[in-house]
């Protein structure tokens, strides 16, 4: 068997021992699986799975809350996404790659409280959507992460008081939810999505202008229903009870 052969075999078998782990809670082995992955595709010079391999360590630690070492992480993914794009700037995937890399980087800087390099990071990968979109406005991959792209840049937009900004960058994102439900009405993710879009758009709404108060209630009370028949089938799914806290919150004062 040829060499690289052997060592995209031994590649592949790294990523999907790290993939087993993960999913079995055990972070820190699989940031072991990875740091040896990454050597293997720096050796097999597999550009693609080292993208991978970088983006799933950035995400590891993240959720541990590791935020400088995420941070220069997900800096690495953009440096090889961006060499993949100088190799094939049309590819779609490998703007899906970036667009999800500076998503993931806008929602850490936020939480490390850099909330100018944040709404850049947003920025751009909202960007970066919007023309896969253009091309493939159909693609339900391009069109979830637009959506979710959109919701985060439009929260943080009001929490810096864009509220213009906002606004339009919410309602996009209740446009692309309420489609995904007309399509599947019965989804509790997409419901969860709107619900949540709904009532950050609320949010905005009250915060933008008094004059403004009868909508926000009214996007308020439409995201509070969803989530009050999410609770009833999930009866005991703390993130929706959370999530009807704070459109009750928000409905206060109106």
């Amino acid at each position: 068997m040829a060499r690289s052969k052997v060592k995209n075999l031994l590649l592949l078998k790294q990523i999907h021992k790290a993939v087993a782990q993960i999913k079995k809670g055990n972070l820190e082995k699989a940031l072991e699986t990875l740091d040896r992955a990454e050597k293997s595709a720096r050796s097999a010079n597999s550009t693609d799975a080292l993208y991978y391999i970088l983006f799933t360590r950035g995400g590891i630690l993240y959720s541990a809350k590791k935020y400088d070492e995420a941070l220069e992480t997900y800096e690495k993914t953009l440096e090889v996404g961006g060499t993949l794009l100088e190799k094939d700037p049309e590819n779609s995937d490998y703007q899906h790659y970036m667009g999800t890399t500076l998503s993931s980087m806008g929602n850490l800087l936020k939480s490390k409280g850099d909330t100018p390099r944040a709404a850049e990071s947003y920025a751009l990968s909202r960007e970066i959507y919007a023309k896969l979109l253009t091309r493939d406005p159909e693609n339900s991959v391009f069109r979830s992460s637009a959506g979710e792209i959109l919701n985060n840049y439009g929260a943080l937009l009001t929490e810096t008081a864009s509220y213009n900004e906002a606004e339009e960058a919410l309602n996009a994102a209740v446009e692309i939810y309420s489609k995904f439900l007309e399509e599947k009405p019965d989804n509790p993710g997409y419901q969860a999505e709107l619900s949540t879009t709904l009532s950050q758009l609320g949010n905005c709404l009250k915060q933008m202008d008094p004059e403004k108060a009868e909508e926000a209630r009214e996007k308020l009370e439409k995201a509070l229903e969803i989530q009050e028949t999410l609770l009833k089938d999930q009866p005991d799914n703390e993130k929706i009870k959370e999530a009807i806290d704070l459109t009750r919150e928000r409905l206060e004062g109106l």
